[in-house]
């Protein structure tokens, strides 16, 4: 979904720097340069949970009590000793 909107935005600009007769800005897209790069991995603190959130499967969205994430991994991890959103630790 953000991937579309991104790459749709761009293609706009595209459309609209042809018709345009203004020099350029400092900062401009080149028309065929775009990449996508799909992080698989979410910040400490942060993991990927489709059950909770299927609205969403692929959303880094913070851990909830009683788990963590350490590292850049994608799954909090259960620890039931962590009560806060967030934890990094167990």
């Amino acid at each position: 979904m953000a991937k579309d909107l991104i790459e749709r935005f761009f293609k706009r600009e595209v459309e609209i720097r042809k018709k345009s007769t203004e020099p350029l800005p400092e900062i401009y897209y080149i028309e065929g340069t775009l990449q996508m790069v799909w992080v698989d991995r979410c910040y400490p603190g942060y993991g990927i949970n489709a059950v909770r959130h299927p609205d969403c499967p692929e959303c880094c969205v913070i851990c909830s009590p009683r788990s963590y994430n350490p590292s850049n991994g994608i799954h909090c991890l259960q620890c039931d000793t962590s009560l806060i959103y967030g934890a990094t630790t167990c």
